[in-house]
């Protein structure tokens, strides 16, 4: 999902990786790369042909490096190469323009990958805005597909490994093997569930950078719809526009050896994936089900390995205000109201699309920063500004989409502003889960 819920490519057009390689610098046999984790994005730094490193999505559900910024021109050193169309998720529109540009290198902690192929949107798709961290683009299959890669959410921290040097010195006590299947560059795994008090076995796409727990396909041949009690809502922006669909629970998951109890789900409505291929495919497992696991990505031999971790037993939320908000500039401290769901908490206290947020909680809006200390993202700040002839702390996008996902019960207090007029108002709201 590269959106602030989900965002998916479909290409129409064949892109050898013959004859790409990934380098490791000096023979290593391994390295870390320390990554952040906001929104439910992984966020690792990216050089492409030589570059400073750029702030790139990791997304396991990508097939290709895919520049979304038109700024990387500037940076990059990319020739535009032949015209492609794209189509991705999303009803309000039906495809996007982009390039196909070939012979770069891609560079990540100490691998490089030369030669590279690499997706150039031609128009801007500023996927910063969603979540509050400005980004370039996405990359997948490229930095996966020829090294063993483990991922550690506790720690923030991606492992690189050579296949012949991992498992001379793998533990595998705690973790539980999974056969993957890897198709069309994308990896998929074969899992079990219990849906409407009903077993269903389920083809799903691995997908890192979808930040729910599950997405799944109605099918009601299968009983794989959601059933009361559910929620309409807007489930995120993809290339082709606004995602809307329903909410819901399933009663059980296996992930290996694993029983993931009352995950949330989204079923997307049929507009919004029209353009997504759909046989033989259930769904994705999402960032809200990976980041409770320690996983270990092998595509050269179709294994996953999976290891629960401190974030296991989290309870399974949603937007509990039913308020989504976004950064039009990721450089500058304003958000905006996008999206205010029917009868959520938000929408009974007053807010509209449009609005303008200035404070929450008493707190100025903020940009991003990292505490290297704490290894969380937070507002960048001194710890507090003079606003309005008083000193207020700051809060960045990326905390307010933890509070709003996490925190049920917490009171919500947001000073807002209404189209052109600079009057204040007050909107005061539980969050609160509707199922």
């Amino acid at each position: 999902m590269l959106t602030r819920r989900f965002f998916k490519l479909i290409l129409l057009l064949c892109v050898s990786v013959y004859g790409q390689e990934t380098l490791i610098d000096g023979g290593k046999n391994k390295f870390n790369l320390d990554f952040k984790y906001a929104s439910g994005f992984i966020i690792i730094p990216v050089s492409v042909n030589g570059s400073q490193p750029l702030d790139f999505l990791l997304d396991t559900g990508s097939p290709y490096t895919i520049i979304t910024n038109l700024d990387a021109f500037k940076y990059l050193q990319l020739k535009k190469g032949e015209l492609i169309s794209i189509w991705g998720l999303g009803k309000d529109r039906e495809k996007l323009e982009a390039y196909l540009s070939k012979d770069n290198s891609i560079g990540f902690g100490k691998a490089v990958i030369n030669p590279a192929n690499v997706i150039l949107l031609y128009e801007d798709v500023d996927l910063g805005s969603r979540f509050g961290i400005p980004v370039f683009g996405i990359v997948g299959y490229d930095v996966l597909k020829d090294l063993v890669v483990k991922v550690n959410y506790s720690r923030k921290r991606i492992t690189f490994y050579r296949h012949e040097n991992f498992y001379k010195k793998f533990n595998s006590s705690g973790f539980s093997e999974l056969d993957m299947e890897v198709s069309g560059n994308k990896p998929y795994l074969k899992l079990n569930s219990t849906i409407n008090d009903q077993p269903a076995q389920l083809r799903l796409l691995i997908d890192s950078a979808g930040t729910d727990a599950l997405w799944l396909f109605e099918k009601d041949e299968q009983r794989i719809y959601p059933k009361p009690p559910f929620i309409e809502d807007y489930l995120g922006f993809g290339l082709n526009g606004e995602i809307y669909g329903k909410r819901a629970r399933i009663q059980n998951l296996e992930l290996g050896s694993y029983h993931i109890k009352k995950p949330t789900v989204s079923f997307p409505d049929s507009l919004s994936v029209s353009y997504v291929t759909r046989t033989g495919r259930s769904g994705s497992v999402g960032a809200e089900i990976l980041r409770r696991f320690t996983t270990v990505y092998d595509y050269k031999n179709s294994k996953l390995f999976v290891k629960k971790n401190k974030y296991f037993k989290d309870e399974f939320y949603y937007n509990l205000a039913g308020l989504e908000l976004y950064q039009p500039y990721p450089e500058l401290p304003y958000l905006e109201v996008s999206y205010v769901r029917k009868d959520s908490p938000a929408d009974r206290a007053g807010l509209e699309k449009g609005d303008a947020v200035r404070f929450i909680n008493e707190k100025k809006i903020g940009l991003f920063g990292e505490n290297k200390k704490k290894g969380e993202l937070t507002a960048v700040k001194t710890d507090k500004i003079n606003f309005d002839t008083r000193e207020r702390e700051v809060i960045s996008l990326v905390e307010i989409n933890e509070i709003f996902r996490k925190h049920p019960g917490t009171k919500i207090v947001i000073v807002y502003t209404r189209g052109d007029s600079q009057l204040q108002r007050t909107a005061e709201f539980t969050l609160e889960s509707a199922f």
